[in-house]
């Protein structure tokens, strides 16, 4: 089993309405104090690395690939950051990979026919043996597990707490059939994770290494494991360097290619950041295991927002119509302002997109 875990997923039950409020003003509401200064990104690192932002460890902006402003804190050259839950969205470009590539048969695959190991117990109930391969990437599961609600039996605490995550997420109860809702549950994510590696006949750290992170000239990444080394957390705690965080955005960006290399097929990029479930209580959407949202203040530029999101303020921000990707690295666990990086988006780097066109 790895390291012990920070604890109620990306949003604290006591926090929970307290989050999604702020998000929701963080993108849409009248901004307090709006900077269009150009400059506004390396502003924002030079407070950085004054230390006058506790906690966010680096900040890399980008313009139709080239470089506006990027730092990273020392420390973090011997230990790349914990990327949390910003790890399922790397996760699903994997899992795109490994369709293209015939390692999935399709998306409709039914899960109990890919983990045969557990097929007996999920026929056993009809709704888990309709389970698909998107149901897992929407977080429509239909089991009983959701980490934003303590004492929910799939919580991601108690499955930290077991020595094989997978057999506990297997052992789950349904509580509805799949597809009928959202609900976040990493472990949905780690079964993801066992999908691709029993289908690519390689461990999952071994096939993003070839597939994904070789390609983008990515080293260095370190996943955590579970069931003593046997299995692969792919749904949290992924540490790559931020730079190297940042080029995942600059794949999406660019529809899955990177430099003469398509890396992932333009389509499932647009499958994946295309919303394919409502979130109760939140304006945002979900792809799969994107975050999709949106500007809708007049007086910024009209861009989708993108987001691989994990606890502690680690953002990846892709925005397509400004051709731009936001990266943003940090420790602050569980904290409410650990969401601080996108009211500076919202306050500061997107008012400076109307003063500095992107480039072409």
């Amino acid at each position: 089993m790895g390291p012990p875990h920070c604890s109620r997923a990306e949003n604290p039950a006591p926090r929970r309405v307290a989050t999604a409020l702020l998000l929701w003003m963080a993108l849409t509401h009248p901004a307090i104090s709006a900077s269009s200064a150009p400059d506004a990104a390396n502003q924002l690192v030079n407070e950085i690395r004054d230390g006058q932002h506790r906690g966010i460890t680096a900040f890399h902006l980008s313009i139709a690939g080239e470089s506006l402003a990027a730092y990273a804190a020392p420390a973090l050259r011997g230990k790349p950051p914990d990327l949390r839950s910003a790890t399922k969205s790397i996760t699903a470009i994997l899992t795109g990979i490994a369709l293209e590539r015939g390692h999935i048969p399709s998306l409709k695959s039914r899960v109990a026919d890919l983990l045969p190991e557990y097929k007996a117990a999920m026929l056993a109930d009809p709704r888990k043996a309709a389970m698909t391969v998107e149901d897992l990437l929407t977080m429509k599961s239909g089991l009983d597990c959701d980490d934003w609600t303590p004492g929910s039996p799939g919580h991601e605490d108690t499955m930290y707490e077991k020595r094989d995550w997978l057999a506990f997420w297997a052992a789950v109860p349904s509580r509805e059939a799949p597809g009928a809702r959202f609900s976040y549950c990493t472990g949905n994510v780690i079964a993801l994770g066992a999908i691709i590696a029993r289908g690519s006949g390689v461990a999952l750290d071994a096939f993003a290494e070839s597939a994904l992170f070789a390609p983008l000239g990515i080293t260095g990444a370190r996943w955590d494991t579970f069931n003593r080394g046997k299995g692969i957390d792919a749904g949290g705690h992924l540490r790559l360097q931020p730079a190297d965080f940042a080029k995942i955005g600059e794949l999406v960006l660019n529809g899955g290619r990177w430099q003469d290399k398509q890396v992932v097929s333009a389509n499932w990029i647009s499958a994946m950041t295309t919303a394919h479930a409502d979130i109760p209580g939140r304006k945002q959407r979900y792809g799969y295991l994107w975050w999709i949202d949106a500007t809708s203040q007049p007086s910024l530029p009209s861009t989708r927002l993108l987001m691989a999101w994990g606890n502690g303020g680690n953002f990846l921000i892709v925005m397509p119509e400004l051709k731009a990707v936001a990266a943003f690295t940090g420790t602050r666990f569980n904290q409410p302002d650990a969401l601080q990086p996108l009211f500076w988006l919202r306050d500061h780097l997107l008012p400076a997109f109307s003063a500095t066109p992107p480039a072409r």
